[in-house]
Protein backbone atom coordinates (compact mmCIF):
# COMPACT_ATOMS: atom_id res chain seq x y z
CA UNK A 1 0.00 0.00 0.00
CA UNK A 2 2.59 2.55 0.63
CA UNK A 3 4.56 1.67 -2.53
CA UNK A 4 1.29 2.79 -4.49
CA UNK A 5 0.46 6.24 -2.60
CA UNK A 6 4.59 6.80 -2.54
CA UNK A 7 4.20 6.01 -6.75
CA UNK A 8 0.63 8.28 -6.66
CA UNK A 9 2.51 10.54 -5.62
CA UNK A 10 5.01 11.01 -7.28
CA UNK A 11 3.21 11.12 -10.54
CA UNK A 12 0.55 13.99 -9.22
CA UNK A 13 3.69 16.12 -8.46
CA UNK A 14 5.33 15.63 -12.05
CA UNK A 15 2.36 15.41 -14.06
CA UNK A 16 1.42 19.52 -14.72
CA UNK A 17 4.30 20.03 -16.41
CA UNK A 18 3.42 19.22 -20.20
CA UNK A 19 -0.11 20.49 -20.20
CA UNK A 20 1.05 23.76 -21.97
CA UNK A 21 2.17 21.30 -24.88
CA UNK A 22 -1.69 20.55 -25.50
CA UNK A 23 -2.79 24.09 -26.11
CA UNK A 24 -3.37 23.54 -30.30
CA UNK A 25 -3.35 19.61 -30.25
CA UNK A 26 -6.74 17.87 -31.42
CA UNK A 27 -8.33 15.53 -29.01
CA UNK A 28 -7.29 12.23 -30.03
CA UNK A 29 -3.71 13.26 -29.67
CA UNK A 30 -4.33 14.49 -25.90
CA UNK A 31 -6.30 10.94 -24.99
CA UNK A 32 -3.09 9.47 -25.82
CA UNK A 33 -0.43 11.30 -24.36
CA UNK A 34 -2.76 11.87 -21.32
CA UNK A 35 -3.05 7.99 -21.38
CA UNK A 36 0.62 7.45 -21.51
CA UNK A 37 2.25 10.15 -19.80
CA UNK A 38 -0.29 10.53 -16.70
CA UNK A 39 -1.65 7.27 -16.25
CA UNK A 40 -2.65 8.07 -12.44
CA UNK A 41 -5.52 10.21 -13.91
CA UNK A 42 -8.56 8.65 -15.59
CA UNK A 43 -10.92 10.37 -18.29
CA UNK A 44 -14.58 11.39 -16.93
CA UNK A 45 -16.66 10.49 -20.25
CA UNK A 46 -20.06 10.99 -17.25
CA UNK A 47 -19.12 14.87 -17.54
CA UNK A 48 -21.01 16.89 -20.34
CA UNK A 49 -21.53 20.42 -20.70
CA UNK A 50 -23.49 21.77 -24.14
CA UNK A 51 -21.43 25.11 -24.11
CA UNK A 52 -18.15 24.20 -23.26
CA UNK A 53 -16.31 21.60 -24.94
CA UNK A 54 -13.64 19.84 -22.62
CA UNK A 55 -11.64 16.55 -21.58
CA UNK A 56 -11.93 15.84 -17.91
CA UNK A 57 -9.29 13.92 -16.17
CA UNK A 58 -9.40 12.93 -12.55
CA UNK A 59 -7.10 10.81 -10.09
CA UNK A 60 -8.48 8.31 -8.09
CA UNK A 61 -8.45 9.75 -4.74
CA UNK A 62 -9.76 13.24 -6.19
CA UNK A 63 -6.44 15.41 -5.20
CA UNK A 64 -5.81 16.45 -8.93
CA UNK A 65 -8.10 16.53 -11.57
CA UNK A 66 -7.33 18.28 -15.04
CA UNK A 67 -9.59 20.11 -17.34
CA UNK A 68 -8.32 20.59 -21.48
CA UNK A 69 -10.62 23.05 -23.37
CA UNK A 70 -11.28 22.34 -26.51
CA UNK A 71 -12.49 25.53 -29.16
CA UNK A 72 -14.94 24.41 -31.98
CA UNK A 73 -11.93 23.87 -34.52
CA UNK A 74 -11.22 20.40 -32.18
CA UNK A 75 -8.35 22.07 -30.89
CA UNK A 76 -7.18 22.63 -27.16
CA UNK A 77 -6.77 26.28 -26.38
CA UNK A 78 -6.41 26.20 -22.76
CA UNK A 79 -5.40 23.67 -19.66
CA UNK A 80 -7.06 24.09 -15.74
CA UNK A 81 -5.34 21.49 -13.03
CA UNK A 82 -6.36 21.68 -10.02
CA UNK A 83 -5.08 19.93 -7.15
CA UNK A 84 -5.25 19.43 -3.19
CA UNK A 85 -3.22 22.21 -1.42
CA UNK A 86 -0.71 19.62 0.16
CA UNK A 87 1.15 19.77 -3.57
CA UNK A 88 1.51 23.85 -3.58
CA UNK A 89 5.04 24.25 -2.70
CA UNK A 90 6.43 21.42 -5.26
CA UNK A 91 4.07 22.92 -7.85
CA UNK A 92 5.65 26.00 -7.44
CA UNK A 93 9.02 24.87 -7.44
CA UNK A 94 8.68 22.82 -10.40
CA UNK A 95 7.11 26.05 -12.72
CA UNK A 96 10.11 27.99 -11.62
CA UNK A 97 12.68 25.51 -12.74
CA UNK A 98 10.53 24.91 -16.01
CA UNK A 99 9.73 28.69 -17.32
CA UNK A 100 10.51 32.05 -16.55
CA UNK A 101 8.68 33.85 -13.73
CA UNK A 102 6.73 36.89 -15.00
CA UNK A 103 5.28 37.65 -11.53
CA UNK A 104 4.31 35.99 -8.49
CA UNK A 105 2.71 32.75 -9.47
CA UNK A 106 2.73 33.31 -13.00
CA UNK A 107 5.33 32.22 -15.91
CA UNK A 108 5.97 32.28 -19.39
CA UNK A 109 6.33 29.65 -21.79
CA UNK A 110 7.56 30.09 -24.88
CA UNK A 111 6.38 27.33 -27.57
CA UNK A 112 5.69 27.24 -31.81
CA UNK A 113 2.39 28.92 -31.53
CA UNK A 114 3.22 32.03 -29.51
CA UNK A 115 3.66 32.74 -25.56
CA UNK A 116 1.90 30.50 -23.16
CA UNK A 117 0.83 32.11 -19.85
CA UNK A 118 0.65 29.79 -16.51
CA UNK A 119 -0.76 30.97 -13.88
CA UNK A 120 -1.53 29.56 -10.28
CA UNK A 121 -4.41 30.72 -8.23
CA UNK A 122 -4.35 29.57 -4.30
CA UNK A 123 -7.46 28.99 -2.88
CA UNK A 124 -8.56 27.52 0.83
CA UNK A 125 -8.47 24.22 -0.32
CA UNK A 126 -6.57 23.48 -3.42
CA UNK A 127 -4.88 25.63 -6.12
CA UNK A 128 -5.18 26.09 -10.03
CA UNK A 129 -2.95 26.11 -12.46
CA UNK A 130 -3.48 27.66 -15.46
CA UNK A 131 -2.20 27.51 -19.26
CA UNK A 132 -3.72 29.41 -21.58
CA UNK A 133 -2.33 31.32 -24.78
CA UNK A 134 -1.55 34.47 -24.81
CA UNK A 135 -3.24 36.96 -27.37
CA UNK A 136 -0.36 38.24 -29.95
CA UNK A 137 -0.17 42.32 -29.05
CA UNK A 138 -2.15 44.52 -31.69
CA UNK A 139 -3.93 41.54 -33.23
CA UNK A 140 -7.25 42.28 -31.69
CA UNK A 141 -6.29 46.19 -30.75
CA UNK A 142 -5.28 45.70 -27.29
CA UNK A 143 -2.41 44.81 -25.49
CA UNK A 144 -4.03 42.81 -22.38
CA UNK A 145 -3.19 39.19 -20.73
CA UNK A 146 -5.26 36.19 -20.92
Amino acid sequence: MKKTVVILLLLISFCSAGAQDFIGMNEQAISTIMSEENPGLTLDKKVKNETFRYLKYSSLNENETWVIFIDEKGKCNGVRVTCDNSFLADKRKQLDNLYKQAEKDQWIHRAKGGDISIRIKDETWFFTITYQRKPQKGKSGNDRTA
